[in-house]
């Protein structure tokens, strides 16, 4: 028998929409988890999309469409095991709370009543908490969640897009309309068909994903959805997030009760929020981190907002970056003379290395090369010749008193947060899409992320980096899911992106430097894997007037030859990763034919239907039995690419940029464009010398140049397959020097080049936490609000019937008793949510938006709510900056950056 109805007119047609469960007989015999093979998941292959400004309301198609791909289904009992708070008091007590919950239960869900109102759902709820509650207080369990339910108000929140509102939550404060305090979101529909189960379940989808992009405390978030009379459960976390089976609320109001008891009596780690991270006010979103490092316990204070995504999705990484001071001993004020650094929040696969970690192995290898007094006789430096001498010279002093440290981001402190929970044995991969949505998202692969809560337009050159039309969309891939662990780190300084600086000249002069570090990994038997505009980064030195570079990011670094049996996941930014790590294949590998398969060239042609497939033309990207791993032309071939995207796209010249688009293509597949497959295997000197602006013609012959030597020595190892023998070594090296040499010449400040400025970037500078909205906006908005609020108890005194009456006493008194000792931070907390901003006026109509904006009330099912607007165009062109000591506006961008620092021109 089918859990649910089957989609509208033709359901055989829509079965890939099909929203019926999967019943534990036709799922596998084994679990999901042991079937699948290992599918490590890849840098920037996940939506961490920068989204603008772009509402909630009109992004729940996409946001169901890329949650697909890692929503997995499971029985509601392994649900309640696997994922559910554990009850933490005894049996007796346990028992009279359950039974005092299931007699309500029974009271309000009947068969032969049906509900009248979406409404109703949430009054019969509301109740059956309310029992819990006092069941549980008659026996000393105080509470920590409360119901509540405002389906016409919009939720508060720190970032941009919530427009959104939810029928009813669970929340963790008195009457609050904050996505901090919103704990458990609910979705209801009155009846059970195709169209009301995909709008709840892309309602609840896309809360959460708004939830967990603004509150950073959240490790998962818990949904509830209600159509008619079955629930559905949710859990989203960020290695994977689960669909329970549907359940019965009349025969089985044994299963609500547990739940709700479960949710309403459990501490805040066991509902999602993180213990090292402590919410300081609502009204400024400042956050306090606790990071337990080597030295014990240090407290930092978010000032500024460096980097977050908004991300489509829940599952990945969700790098965060902020500005941060650190807090003396357990009070909430700076230390004395704290000066500002930098702190990273990052999801990691449970069993992965951490950045510091690996940092520190790589410091200890270079290390051991610097101590070795032979050092330049080494096999890794070769190729460098008497010409080469000042170069070398400037190598040898970075191995002294381990100055080569100046070239890298160092991490100063860190540590491991909370594990994520693990997949649950038995859940199995939903037979179709359990959010229905099928949309060609027009956003593909990693975002250039805006520097701020608030998320702002981005610069031309950024949105020609990352918003390009994406493949066609294809059907799920799960991949496995990892439990995943938070990782706190924290760091002295405060960066600017390459694609930032000012001049031409300053983006030469640190790739030079880049290439220097490069070099020093190379000489250590290390492989950077995650070059780009966004890692290499760089700090003002204002003594020498110049840029240094600062290489970031190296979770992705490894030593070379590690695990030579396996092929390298994809590894990188898309723009910037390497042709043949795009194309999964080797250059210069020669095809083996099956001499079996070859046809007689002298037999007469058959026709092309009846062509045996074994002699069709095989693809470029054909697979081989030969293990593809990330080897040290790669980083030299992502400095390139990122060297010349600077040059194309990055300044103010028309043709140029024209060009650098048909060469960077981004797409959600990962693969690799023929355009920039072009741009590698043949010379580009021409192209580039008629495109380029006349100051900066001159450096075409230089990379084409670095162009040919890549990839002619990739070519030449394809052939010859020695990338871990000595040949491929002595390859290496000459590409090494050549790079070397080739950037060393660019960087000369006195070309002509060097002074060719950069355009400007728009996605600003650190912004400080708690700026959301104008405070012009925030004043009507809070006034408003207190209206409405004023209004609904009006409204609420009028509605309640007798019984209702009671139970509102009943709320009453348990709130006196509950909340005495909580009087005045309940007061207070009113106070500034009063003055913090509710939703904006529809910008064409001024009127307030209905709930679910964009929705169609359905008469049938005795909704109230109506469709207000339509989708809302960002009408924020402007650009917003921070002005440095020059004036100048920063940018930000890519996916784990640290700081962008107000850049000087002159």
């Amino acid at each position: 028998m089918s859990d649910t109805p089957a989609p509208p007119e033709t359901p055989k047609s829509n079965t890939r929409f099909s929203f019926n469960d999967t019943s534990p007989a036709e799922r596998p015999l084994k679990s999901y988890a042991s079937q699948q093979p290992p599918r490590p998941e890849t840098p920037r292959q996940h939506p961490r999309v920068e989204v603008n400004q772009d509402q909630q309301t009109v992004m729940r198609e996409e946001i169901g469409h890329h949650m697909n791909d890692e929503t997995l289904e499971c029985e509601v009992e392994v649900f309640l095991a696997s994922y559910l708070p554990q009850r933490q008091f005894s049996e007796e007590t346990y028992k009279a709370i359950f039974d005092a919950g299931v007699a309500r239960a029974q009271d309000h869900f009947k068969e032969y009543l049906p509900f009248q109102s979406e409404d109703d759902i949430s009054k019969s709820l509301k109740v059956i908490v309310r029992a819990l509650v006092k069941a549980g207080r008659d026996h000393g369990k105080k509470r920590r969640l409360r119901y509540s339910s405002e389906p016409n108000k919009a939720l508060i929140s720190g970032i941009t897009g919530g427009n959104f509102k939810i029928d009813a939550s669970l929340i963790n404060a008195k009457k609050s309309l904050h996505t901090t305090n919103t704990i458990v979101a609910m979705e209801f529909k009155l009846r059970r068909n195709f169209d009301k189960v995909r709008k709840n379940r892309q309602q609840v989808v896309s809360a959460v994903v708004h939830i967990l992009n603004d509150d950073v405390r959240r490790m998962f978030m818990f949904g509830i959805t209600v159509e008619g009379h079955r629930m559905t459960l949710w859990y989203f976390s960020r290695s994977h997030s689960v669909k329970a089976q549907s359940f019965d609320l009349v025969k089985q109001p044994d299963i609500l009760v547990q739940v709700l008891i479960s949710l309403i009596f459990a501490d805040d780690k066991d509902l999602g929020l993180d213990p090292n991270i402590a919410l300081k006010s609502n009204a400024t979103r400042q956050y306090i981190y606790t990071v337990n490092g080597e030295a014990g316990p240090r407290r930092f204070l978010t000032t500024h907002s460096i980097s977050e995504n908004r991300a489509l999705t829940v599952a990945g990484r969700m790098t965060r970056v902020f500005r941060v001071l650190e807090l003396d001993g357990q009070t909430d004020s700076p230390k004395e003379g704290a000066k500002p650094m930098v702190l990273k929040d990052v999801w990691l696969d449970k069993d992965s290395k951490t950045e510091m970690e690996i940092q520190e192995e790589l410091f200890a290898d270079i290390e051991k090369f610097a101590k070795n007094p032979n050092w330049r006789e080494d096999a890794c430096l070769s190729a460098f010749k008497a010409e080469d001498e000042e170069i070398m010279t400037a190598f040898g002093n970075l191995l002294q008193e381990q100055r080569y440290k100046d070239l890298f981001l160092v991490i100063r402190d860190g540590s491991t947060g909370e594990c994520s929970k693990p997949l649950a044995p038995s859940a199995w991969p939903p037979k179709s899409k359990i959010f229905f949505a099928e949309v060609n998202s027009t956003r593909a692969g990693e975002a250039f992320v805006t520097s701020q809560r608030r998320s702002v337009s981005q610069s031309s050159a950024t949105r020609d980096l990352q918003i390009r039309p994406a493949d066609k969309a294809s059907e799920p891939v799960y991949r496995e899911h990892a439990s995943k662990r938070r990782s706190f780190l924290v760091f002295d300084d405060e960066c600017t992106r390459l694609y930032c600086l000012p001049k031409v000249g300053d983006v030469f002069t640190v790739l030079r430097d880049c290439i220097s570090a490069l070099c020093l990994m190379f000489c250590a038997g290390w492989v950077h894997r995650d070059i780009s505009c966004n890692n290499v980064m760089a700090v003002y030195d204002s003594k020498t007037q110049q840029w240094k570079l600062k290489l970031a990011d190296l979770e992705y670094s490894k030593k070379f030859g590690l695990n030579i049996g396996a092929s390298d996941p994809k590894t990188g930014t898309p723009f910037f990763m390497p042709c043949e790590i795009l194309r999964r294949r080797y250059f210069g590998l020669k095809k083996v034919i099956d001499p079996r398969s070859k046809p007689r060239i002298w037999v007469k042609a058959v026709p092309s239907a009846v062509v045996p497939s074994a002699v069709a033309p095989s693809t470029a990207d054909e697979p081989t039995d030969v293990p593809l791993l990330h080897n040290f032309l790669h980083d030299l071939e992502a400095s390139f690419w990122t060297g010349l995207w600077i040059i194309t796209s990055r300044v103010s010249h028309e043709q140029s940029r024209l060009y650098g688009r048909k060469i960077f293509e981004n797409t959600s597949t990962l693969t690799l464009p023929q355009s920039r497959l072009d741009a590698f295997e043949f010379p580009i000197k021409k192209a580039l010398s008629g495109c380029l602006l006349k100051e900066l013609q001159g450096v075409a012959e230089i990379f084409d140049s670095v162009r040919e030597t890549l990839q002619g020595a990739e070519e030449f190892l394809g052939e010859r397959r020695t990338w871990w023998e000595s040949e491929g070594y002595e390859l290496y090296s000459t590409c090494h020097a050549h790079l070397a040499a080739a950037f060393a010449f660019l960087a000369d400040p006195d070309s002509v080049w060097a002074a060719v400025e950069l355009q400007d970037s728009i996605s600003s500078s650190p912004r400080p936490m708690g700026v959301i909205i104008s405070e012009e906006v925030a004043k009507e908005k809070a006034e408003k609000e207190a209206k409405e609020r004023a209004e609904e108890k009006e409204k609420d005194d009028d509605d309640n019937d007798d019984d209702d009456d009671e139970e509102e006493e009943e709320e009453e008194d348990d709130d006196d008793d509950d909340d005495d000792d909580d009087d005045d931070d309940d007061d207070d907390d009113e106070e500034e949510e009063e003055g913090l901003p509710c939703r904006v006026k529809h910008p064409a109509s001024g009127k307030k938006r209905s709930h679910h904006e964009g929705e169609q009330a359905d008469d049938d099912d005795g909704e109230t709510r109506s469709n207000a607007s339509k989708r809302v165009k960002s009408n924020d062109g402007g650009r917003v900056s921070a002005s440095g000591p020059s004036g100048a506006s920063t940018s930000a961008g890519g996916s784990t950056g640290y700081r962008l620092r107000s850049r000087g021109r002159n």
